[in-house]
């Protein structure tokens, strides 16, 4: 079951969604990352906590997580795919026209 909270905007979403974070103390989230599923999102270097910005049957939302705590919120707040996609853009200089390109040599985190 999905522990769901009401929002009334983006902004309010995204504190609520840090506030927990930092109950949970969490102080820092070191980068940005693309899941597989499509969605945008930050988290820390061992990806055990985190958030994403995502759209599902919920609604446009905010997942947080930590390490196995259960249920984590899903803050949703008003909008709608076109939404999602534009936090995308503004947030993560997403831009869906462009293909990503792995460098030559790229293995993991380091060139070679």
């Amino acid at each position: 079951m999905k522990d769901i909270v009401g929002c009334s905007s983006f902004g309010e979403a995204m504190q609520r969604a840090l506030g927990w974070l930092r109950e949970q103390g969490v102080t820092s989230l070191d980068e940005s990352y693309e899941a597989n599923l499509g969605v945008f999102g930050r988290r820390c270097l061992g990806g055990h906590v985190g958030y994403r910005i995502e759209i599902d049957e919920v609604g446009p939302h905010i997942n947080v997580w930590c390490g196995k705590t259960k249920p984590t919120p899903h803050f949703v707040f008003p909008g709608n795919a076109k939404d999602v996609l534009a936090k995308w853009r503004q947030l993560f200089f997403w831009d869906p026209s462009l293909v990503w390109q792995t460098p030559p040599g790229y293995r993991g985190r380091q060139l070679t």
